[in-house]
């Protein structure tokens, strides 16, 4: 199995505030999905990428559910060691249940921000 192993433990690693609790850094891809909108709601046009060991994923998962979005939103897993790169996708980590990306063939799912922002500085 190929495995990106080298900072695996990467939430570990989180830089926390004095009282121990994680603040999020400000997101630099934010946007609203309505009708009448620059991202018009549409079958098929937006896609969720989740890692299991991700808590925020988790909850989109649930979202997802209870909102009947199975048929509407699509869902590829990726890894959930979270390595040097980020999260991967199944051909740079054979962890079970890690898919391929369907889209674009990405080998992390970082290259997803690098496309929309080659100069992105985020994590």
């Amino acid at each position: 199995m190929a495995t990106d192993k080298q900072n695996s433990s990467g939430m570990a690693k989180l830089v926390t505030e004095k009282d121990g609790s994680f603040k999020r850094q400000e997101s630099a891809f934010r946007n609203t999905i309505e009708v009448g909108g620059v991202h018009p709601p549409e079958k098929g046009r937006y896609h969720l990428y989740v890692a299991y060991g991700c808590p925020w994923a988790t909850r989109t998962i649930i979202l997802r559910k209870l909102k009947g979005l199975e048929d509407i939103v699509g869902l590829t897993v990726v890894s959930p060691l979270l390595g040097s790169l980020g999260w991967a996708f199944k051909k740079a980590d054979d962890y079970p249940g890690a898919e391929d990306d369907p889209l674009y063939g990405f080998n992390h799912l970082r290259e997803f921000y690098f496309k929309v922002d080659p100069t992105y500085q985020g994590r």
